[in-house]
């Protein structure tokens, strides 16, 4: 299982789960990919470890992580 990660500016002190858990990866990076089509501006590390947004609140960083 996977989930998809959120830390919503710097001065967040802990990550929010976005959307459902996903039972492959592939899942779950096309509903990241989903997820930051809602942002006008996104992008992702050359890595291709996170994605990350902008809005009017800040800087977002998105990730997949493996769920508990």
């Amino acid at each position: 299982m996977f989930k998809i990660l959120e830390l919503k500016s710097a001065d967040s002190t802990a990550a929010a789960e976005v959307g459902v858990r996903y039972s492959t990866r592939e899942l779950a990076l096309a509903a990241v990919k989903k997820h930051l089509r809602t942002f006008h501006v996104s992008g992702h590390n050359p890595e291709g470890n996170y994605w990350w947004a902008r809005d009017a609140a800040g800087l977002r960083k998105c990730w997949i992580s493996t769920a508990d």
